[in-house]
Parts: structure tokens; C-alpha cells; sequence
């Protein structure tokens, strides 16, 4: 089953790609609140035809991932996602005319690399194993921590910077994979009276926190941004997750884990390269400094 998972996984992968193309030109489109994403702009993005488009996408994605988290460890699937940001970058480059510098290429082609690896030696080591009761409840309680931590985050933070939103979305959705995976695994091999309703709502709370926080870095930043964020911290959070909570890489020797571990730092290295030298973080910084220019020198005529 597990050739069946990798490509529905990447299916999932070309639909968050287009799926965050679509809703961040249906937020660039609505969001006009000087305070930042709020409620009227989740409101109006509900009429809005395109972000709507691109929720379908995102739908139809979602639907294939689950799928391929209930054949396949989700140590296999979820860093599969990282496909979406080479689709991503290209999309943009097509629509946006996004220029691709040579950083940019760099720090997408190390970040594909890092995560095709880390995939090749994930496939190899991990393995699934049924958890019912309250072996499956720490995945709910980190679920819901990270849930309140970065609630309180985002309202008490005017505008958080994207890169703090992709990392709550990435870290909450890893949350919501884990528990897709151990969910679906005790409904279709326990029956349905083997679903720990705890781990649904932890499910339902962080998918909705996250899509908050997925929105809202639209509205701060890039899509590419998000992809990154969404296709790196996810992934090695979720296999963090699968490997030390469910158990998936027990018995896996020192050696590869040291290589996991190494190639997940070099994929989330090349984020942050992509978080400082995309060409619209830089517009978008070159344009709050002018900004803060011509307020220092109002306020030192007045």
C-alpha cells in the first residue's frame, strides 16, 4: 500500500500548491484591515469566487492525504508535501512573474533534496502500529497545547511576522496529520468504537487554528512562504511525532537517525534562506522602511 500512499501524497502535494496560489490572490483581494487579518476578512472571503477555488483545491488535496496517511506511516507521506514548493515557486514564476533568483533556486532545490532524503530513509525504517485508549492521547494533549500557545500568540500580537505564522500552521498541521493517521488507523482496523473522541476534538481544534493561521500568512507574506513553512516544519514535526509518540522508528540505529535529524535541519535551513531573500518579504521590508522614513521625518518637522 505504501506506493499507493506516496502518490496520492503527491497529488495532495499539487493540490496545496494550486490551492495557495488561489487563496492568496482571494485574500490579497480582501484583506484591507490596517490591523491585520480579522473576522470581516475571513467573512468576505467566503463570497470571494477565487479563495473558494482554492479551498476546493485544498478539499480535494486533503481528501487524497488522509487517504494516504490511513495506507502509510505518516514518517512516509507527510514530507512528501515538499513537492508543492517546487510547484509552488513555479506557479508563481508563471502567474505572479515571481523572478527566481539564485538564492531562491538554491534554497528550493536544498529543501527538495533534504526531504526527499529524509523521505528515502524514513520509508525504509518506519512502521505502524495500532494505538487505542489513552496510548493514544498524547498526540491530543500536544495538539492542544500548541493550540493555546499559539492562539494567545496571535491575539496578543498585532501583526505577527509571517514567518511566526508559518511556524504555528506548520507545527499545529503536523498535529492534525499525527492524529489523521492514528484516527483512521483505529477506525479501519478496530472499528469505529475504537475512535478516541479526545484525539477528534484535538483533530477539529487545531485544523481550525491552523486555517486561521494559514490565512493570515497569506495576508502577511507570500504564498511560497507558506508552501515552505507548510511542506518543511510540518513534515519533520509530524515524523518527530510519529517516531518519539507512536513509535513508528522504534528500533531504527543511530546512524539514520543522526541522518534524519541532519537532513531535517538543512531543509529547515534553506526556509529561512527563502524567508529572508524572497523578492516580495524584500519589497515588502524595503517598503515598511520608507514608511517608518517619512514618519520619522513628519514627526521631526512637527
Amino acid at each position: 500500500m505504501t506506493p499507493l500512499a506516496i502518490v496520492l501524497a503527491v497529488l495532495a502535494a499539487v493540490g496545496l500548491a494550486f490551492g495557495a496560489m488561489y487563496q492568496h490572490r482571494g485574500v490579497a483581494d480582501e484583506d484591507d484591515h490596517p490591523a491585520g487579518f480579522r473576522l470581516g476578512t475571513f467573512l468576505r472571503l467566503l463570497r470571494n469566487r477565487t479563495w473558494l477555488l482554492g479551498l476546493l483545491c485544498l478539499g480535494l488535496g486533503t481528501v487524497a492525504n488522509v487517504v494516504a496517511l490511513s495506507l502509510a506511516p505518516v514518517m512516509v507521506v507527510q514530507p512528501i508535501g515538499a513537492v508543492s514548493l517546487l510547484i509552488s515557486i513555479l506557479l508563481a514564476a508563471r502567474y505572479r512573474g515571481l523572478r527566481i533568483t539564485r538564492r531562491i533556486s538554491l534554497a528550493v532545490a536544498v529543501c527538495a533534496l533534504s526531504v526527499a532524503a529524509f523521505v528515502a530513509v524514513s520509508a525504509r525504517i518506519a512502521s505502524t502500529r495500532l494505538h487505542v485508549g489513552e496510548e493514544s492521547h498524547p498526540v491530543a494533549w500536544i495538539a492542544f497545547a500548541l493550540s493555546a500557545v499559539f492562539l494567545v500568540v496571535v491575539l496578543a500580537w498585532r501583526r505577527p511576522p509571517q514567518l511566526l505564522l508559518v511556524l504555528g500552521a506548520g507545527l499545529l498541521f503536523a498535529c492534525v496529520a499525527t492524529t489523521t493517521h492514528l484516527v483512521s488507523n483505529q477506525l479501519f482496523q478496530a472499528g469505529p468504537g475504537a475512535v478516541s473522541l479526545l484525539n477528534l476534538v484535538a483533530l477539529v481544534v487545531a485544523a481550525a487554528i491552523g486555517t486561521w493561521f494559514v490565512q493570515a500568512a497569506y495576508s502577511a507574506g507570500p504564498p511560497e512562504m507558506v508552501i515552505a513553512g507548510l511542506t518543511v516544519v510540518d513534515p519533520i514535526f509530524a515524523v518527530v511525532l510519529g517516531s518519539v509518540v507512536l513509535g513508528e522508528a522504534a528500533g531504527a540505529p543511530p546512524p539514520v537517525v543522526l541522518l534524519m535529524s541532519a537532513t531535517g535541519v538543512v531543509a529547515c535551513a534553506a526556509v529561512v534562506v527563502l524567508s529572508r531573500y524572497h523578492p516580495d518579504v524584500i519589497e515588502r521590508e524595503r517598503a515598511r522602511r520608507a514608511s517608518r522614513a517619512v514618519v520619522a521625518a513628519t514627526g521631526s518637522r512637527v
